[in-house]
């Protein structure tokens, strides 16, 4: 596992707005471990590598798939330039039950696609552009059909589901880490969450992560603070709002992360705008 300054983040702020969907081609050699708070679909079309998914490795070949969720991990180690289909998209545009699925259902989140199967894949995946730049009506439903390609699948002829048991109460921790990071969060909070003793649930999170949970809930703080002191708000609102307890910690751990106190951040932020 990569070290955890390795960790990209990947913030739909830079990507895809709430309720938009992209659907691009891209060809690259490798992609650096990282995570995001959307939903990506990738589909190779051409080449050959590996993909290190939630800390497991898999081989990679034109017609395998791959979902990956704001609780997923993931990196591409290619032998090859591999050439694939990316479709980004906000999970505002789901259905509730299809959002509770993704989340909480025991599927196969890479899958094998071929001959027609693979065809109907590619298809789908055109149509979904086609419909999403025509606003046409049949975007969330062709989505949903993709997705629902992924739930179909047998979990126990999947290599992603070998310890899938074991992912889940990690999974269930990172949830909730991004839905509570404003409030207070223990360790002991987490690992209750995740079913584990607290001791177990460092190992298993730093494990399957490359970091620690208080490395993430801080960086989630961090991000939230910035966003705020870029609207104005003052150095104390921001830190208490964005779920730090203490204005001296938020200052010093804003500092070591940002290489600028949260007042300059906001007074290079107004410069630049």
């Amino acid at each position: 596992m990569r070290n955890k300054t390795d960790l990209l983040r990947l913030k739909a702020a830079s990507n895809i707005r709430t309720g938009h969907i992209q659907v691009e081609r891209h060809r690259f050699s490798a992609y650096p471990l990282h995570w995001h708070d959307y939903f990506e679909i990738e589909i190779i079309t051409d080449g050959s590598g590996a993909c290190r998914f939630n800390g497991e490795r898999y081989p990679l070949s034109k017609g395998d798939a791959y979902l990956l969720t704001p609780l997923d991990f993931h990196e591409i180690e290619a032998g090859s330039p591999v050439e694939l289909i990316n479709i980004s998209f906000d999970e505002t545009l789901l259905s509730e039950n299809m959002r509770a699925a993704l989340y909480r259902a025991n599927f196969s989140k890479l899958c094998k696609f071929e001959d027609e199967r693979y065809d109907h894949f590619i298809k789908a995946s055109q149509l979904l552009s086609h419909e999403y730049e025509s606003q046409g009506p049949c975007v969330v439903q062709l989505l949903e059909y993709m997705l629902s390609r992924f739930l179909s699948q047998n979990p126990n002829a999947s290599p992603c589901t070998g310890n899938q048991d074991q992912l889940a109460g990690i999974k269930n921790a990172l949830e909730y880490i991004e839905l509570h990071f404003r409030e207070r969060i223990t360790l002991e909070k987490l690992a209750s969450i995740s079913g584990y003793s607290p001791t177990y649930f460092s190992e298993r999170f730093r494990k399957m992560t490359g970091e620690n949970y208080l490395d993430r809930l801080t960086a989630l703080r961090i991000d939230y603070a910035k966003g705020l002191l870029a609207n104005g708000l003052s150095v104390t609102e921001a830190c208490y709002a964005s779920g730090f307890g203490s204005l001296s910690n938020f200052l010093a751990v804003f500092k070591k992360k940002c290489g600028l106190t949260p007042s300059e951040y906001r007074i290079k932020y107004k410069e630049a705008t």
